[in-house]
């Protein structure tokens, strides 16, 4: 009996993780904030249109899982909100705006210069 508890104990262990955001669905996270702060309180905390124009749930959702930008946004509110007191988390904080600054840098947002097509006929 005490090696079957040793060994659960042991499986539990191993499958905590240091991330407070593991295990964590993008639509829990926006129930819980919308239920701590509400829907008009995130618009202004982040400036995102789908939480200040007739915001839902289902649009959220959709809107935040195809804009990377965003749902950095929303996690890192979240982590703030609700995990602050996490000892990972200002690291993952720093992850996440450091993951984002990677991918700006990489991405270009200036459109490519007009080349004038030539001819082959010579």
């Amino acid at each position: 009996m005490t090696v079957t508890m040793l060994f659960f104990d042991f499986r539990l262990t191993m499958n905590k993780s240091n991330d407070p955001l593991h295990g964590v669905k993008l639509e829990q996270i926006l129930t819980e904030l919308e239920k701590e702060i509400g829907w008009e309180k995130m618009g202004e905390l982040l400036n995102i249109r789908c939480f200040t124009n007739k915001p839902r749930l289902k649009s959220s959702l959709k809107f935040l899982r195809t804009t990377p930008w965003a749902r950095s946004r929303v996690e890192i509110l979240y982590l703030k909100t609700f995990c602050s007191k996490h000892k990972e988390t200002g690291k993952l904080i720093r992850g996440i705006l450091a993951q984002n600054t990677a991918v700006a840098k990489t991405t270009s947002t200036k459109p490519a210069p007009f080349v004038w097509p030539t001819s082959k006929n010579n």
